[in-house]
C-alpha cells in the first residue's frame, strides 16, 4: 500500500475520491493532502440523483486532526453537478460541511476540547486556532445544538438579567431563560426591556411551548412581566425567593450604613464594619460572628429590628397555603409600617405591589436558583475571554457551555457512484 491509499483509507474516502498527493514539511511541522474527484458523475446534493460533472471549483482547504504532530490540511476542488431541476449544485462532501473551513472529525474533536478546557482561550492555544476560527466551530456547534432540540412541553422557565457591558443602558445586559426542571439555558438575547424580553421569549420557545408554560420565576422587573403577559398567556408569574431576599437586605444595610453614620458622630463603633453579619445566614457566619451578631441584637438598635423584620419574614414561605400566607405577610406588613423605619417600610411596600407573585410560589414553589447558579459559570466564560464586544459571541458561547446540546457533528458518508 503506498501512502496516497494509506491516507485515502484514513480519510474514509469512496472511489469517487482520490488522494493525490501528500507532502510532508519538516519545518512547517505540517502535512497537505491533495484530494481529487475521479468520478465522471455525482449526486445532487438537493435531489441525490446522478448527473455528469458540470465542473470544479477552484482548489480550498480544510483544517483536519493533527498527524502525530504536524498541522494537516486537506486541499481538494470540488466539483458542481448540472442538475436539470436545481440547477448547478456544489456536491456534498464526506469530510466538511458546506462552507466550513474544517473537516468533520477536526469539528468534534475540537468540541470535546472546548467542553473540557478551563477556558475558551486555553482551547484556543491546545487547537492552534484564532479567537475568529474557535467562535466560527462553536457557533456551528451550537446551531447543530438548537436544530437537534425537540420542542419538549416545557412547564417552568426562569428569566433573569446578566452583564453584557459594563453601562447601565438596557443594551449592556443580557436577558436569559433557563429551562427549570432540566437545568438549562434555553436561549439569550440583548437588553433588559419588553423589547429584550420578548426576544427571548420567541427565541427560546415556539408558540406552542409558550403557550404550555405554567410557571416564569423572575425579579419584579415591569418589563418581564409585560413581555410574559403577552406572549405566555396560561404561566403564572412567580417573583424569585432569592430577589425578595435581596430586597430585605438593601432595607436592613440601608437602616445600618444610617444608623453607623450617626453612632460614629458619637464615637460609637459598635456597627462599624457589620455589615455582612446581618445579611449572611447561620451556616455562613463563624462562631465569633454569630457572637457579635447576638450581642448587638441585645442593645435595641434599628439595625437590630430591621433584621428581626427581615427575619419574620422569612416565616411567609413557611406557610402552609396562600392564605395562611397571606394573613401573615397581612400582619408582618403593619409591623414594618409602625417601625418607623424607611428603607424596610419602603421594601415592604414593594413586596405589597407584588404580592400576587409572592403568593402564586405555593401553587409551583418554583424559584430562579437555576438561572441564578448560572451566574458564576457566565461570570468565568466573560473573564476567560476578558469580555465580549460582540453580543452574539457572547449568545453562543453561552449556549455552548450551558445549553445542554447536542453539538456532535454528523458524519455523513457520501457512497461511491462509480
Amino acid at each position: 500500500m503506498d501512502l496516497n491509499q494509506h491516507y485515502s483509507m484514513l480519510l474514509g474516502l469512496g472511489d469517487e475520491w482520490k488522494v493525490s498527493d501528500v507532502m510532508l514539511s519538516m519545518g512547517a511541522k505540517r502535512v497537505d493532502i491533495y484530494v481529487e474527484y475521479a468520478a465522471k458523475s455525482a449526486q445532487c446534493p438537493h435531489c441525490g440523483k446522478l448527473f455528469g460533472v458540470h465542473d470544479q471549483q477552484g482548489e480550498r482547504t480544510w483544517r483536519h486532526l493533527d498527524t502525530m504532530q504536524f498541522e494537516t490540511l486537506i486541499h481538494a476542488r470540488t466539483p458542481r453537478v448540472a442538475c436539470p431541476e436545481h440547477g448547478v449544485r456544489v456536491i456534498e462532501l464526506p469530510w466538511a460541511k458546506k462552507y466550513s473551513r474544517f473537516t468533520l472529525l477536526f469539528e468534534a474533536f475540537a468540541v470535546e476540547v472546548l467542553k473540557a478546557a478551563k477556558s475558551v482561550k486555553h482551547a484556543q492555544g491546545l487547537l492552534r486556532l484564532s479567537w475568529e476560527q474557535t467562535m466560527d466551530i462553536m457557533k456551528a456547534a451550537v446551531e447543530r445544538g438548537l436544530a437537534r432540540r425537540e420542542a419538549d412541553e416545557i412547564a417552568f422557565v426562569g428569566m433573569d438579567e446578566k452583564s453584557f457591558l459594563c453601562g447601565k443602558e438596557a443594551d449592556d445586559y443580557a436577558c436569559v431563560m433557563t429551562d427549570l426542571d432540566n437545568s438549562r439555558i434555553l436561549d439569550v438575547s440583548r437588553g433588559r426591556n419588553e423589547e429584550g424580553a420578548k426576544a427571548l421569549i420567541n427565541k427560546a420557545l415556539d408558540p406552542m411551548q409558550q403557550y404550555m408554560v405554567c410557571g416564569v420565576a423572575m425579579d419584579m422587573s415591569a418589563p418581564f412581566q409585560k413581555a410574559v403577559r403577552s406572549l405566555m398567556p396560561n404561566a403564572d408569574i412567580v417573583f424569585d425567593k432569592f430577589h425578595v431576599e435581596q430586597h430585605l437586605n438593601d432595607g436592613v444595610d440601608a437602616v445600618r450604613r444610617h444608623e453607623n453614620r450617626m453612632m460614629m458622630k458619637r464615637n460609637d463603633k459598635r456597627l462599624a464594619k457589620s455589615k455582612y453579619i446581618w445579611l449572611k445566614g447561620l451556616e455562613h457566619m463563624s462562631d465569633e460572628a454569630i457572637a457579635w451578631r447576638k450581642d448587638l441584637l441585645r442593645c435595641g438598635l434599628d439595625t437590630g429590628k430591621a433584621f428581626g423584620l427581615k427575619e419574620a419574614f422569612s416565616y411567609f414561605w413557611k406557610s402552609r397555603d396562600k392564605q395562611f400566607a397571606e394573613a401573615h405577610f397581612r400582619d408582618w406588613f403593619a409591623e414594618a409600617l409602625k417601625s418607623g423605619l424607611k428603607p424596610m417600610i419602603k421594601a415592604a411596600k414593594t413586596l405589597n405591589r407584588h404580592l400576587y407573585g409572592l403568593l402564586a410560589w405555593f401553587d409551583s414553589r418554583i424559584t430562579n436558583s437555576v438561572t441564578e447558579g448560572y451566574n458564576a459559570t457566565i461570570q468565568a466564560l466573560k473573564a476567560g475571554a476578558r469580555g465580549f464586544r460582540n453580543f452574539e459571541n457572547f449568545r453562543i458561547v453561552i449556549l455552548f457551555y450551558c445549553g445542554k446540546l447536542d453539538m456532535r457533528p454528523d458524519f455523513v458518508r457520501v457512497g461511491s457512484v462509480l
